[in-house]
């Protein structure tokens, strides 16, 4: 539980749950409060408030903090809220966004359910994330281009010419520009029942080339769950949209490469931070292969 007076945001000025929640609601209680986990770029409180008239809500307060390799915590969270409004208004399976409290902050509602992997998870992933990819990007805030991951590679391993002439033979994302969830992976995925509920955590989204988003999901599910299931959910999504797939082995050497680079800051246990690398460097390895290139030790950033 949380206790008022200790703040839960530390090094800033504290906003306590009581102060957020009588700005949402004027005369709202908050009857009880607890962090969640699991996420590393923003503080999390999951808060049950009985409202004026006496019933009671659900409600999440969520606080971004500035984090090496994201954007100003500030940026992502009125990028987070604008993305929300829009997208729970079209229908799609995400938090309402109830109120932004500049400069970092939003109160969401809260939906039941958990980030456990069913055993049949995959083709429900590819169906969401091409529902994702297809949604209308017309009157969305402004956002990122994440488009090509050629430049980034280039710049982490700046002297091996085989993998930049391997990138020179990687045609271009050819077609139109894409909502990218920008951290498709399971850690913001909520399940209900054995269906997927919600996908949250918006703070990362662009627009670009949707083979960005599939590598994401297949290097976080095969440390989550393996590759065959990180396979059976980019089969699944390629069998949907008819995608072409060319520039994925570049995508996930990209996403492997940047995920090695911050992973010692993500907080993990030294058991789970070292299985964790040891499949981030066999999806690393694998990327490379396809490349025509093999690892070396300076695959590492």
């Amino acid at each position: 539980m949380h206790h008022p007076g200790r703040s839960l945001f530390a090094g800033r000025p504290t906003l306590n749950p009581e102060e957020l929640i009588d700005r949402l609601v004027p005369g709202a209680r908050v009857m009880a409060s607890e962090p969640l986990t699991g996420g590393v770029s923003a503080e999390v409180l999951a808060v049950t408030v009985r409202l004026p008239a006496g019933p009671m809500e659900h409600l999440v307060i969520r606080r971004h903090r500035n984090i090496d390799g994201k954007a100003d915590r500030r940026d992502r969270a009125a990028r987070e809220h604008a993305l929300l409004t829009q997208l729970h208004a079209a229908g799609a399976p995400v938090p309402k966004s109830r109120l932004f409290v500049a400069p970092d902050t939003l109160i969401q509602e809260r939906i039941e359910g958990s980030t456990a992997l069913p055993a049949d998870a995959a083709p429900m992933m590819a169906q969401a994330l091409a529902t994702i990819h297809a949604a209308d990007t017309s009157g969305l805030p402004p956002l990122p281009v994440c488009d090509d991951p050629g430049p980034d590679l280039r710049t982490w391993f700046p002297n091996w010419d085989d993998l930049a002439a391997a990138l020179d033979g990687i045609e271009p994302y050819p077609g139109e520009p894409v909502l990218l969830h920008g951290d498709f992976w399971p850690g913001n995925l909520l399940w209900h029942e054995g269906r997927l509920a919600a996908v949250l955590d918006w703070e990362d989204a662009a627009i670009g080339d949707p083979l960005a988003d599939v590598a994401c999901a297949r290097v976080e599910l095969a440390c989550a769950a393996g590759d065959e299931m990180a396979e059976a959910f980019s089969r699944a999504y390629f069998e949907l949209t008819q995608a072409d797939d060319t520039r994925l082995p570049a995508w996930e050497l990209y996403v492997s490469t940047a995920a090695l680079q911050y992973m010692d800051g993500w907080g993990l246990a030294p058991d789970a931070l070292a299985a964790r690398k040891a499949t981030t460097r066999a999806r690393q390895a694998d990327a490379l292969a396809v490349l025509g290139l093999e690892a070396r030790p300076s695959s590492e950033p």
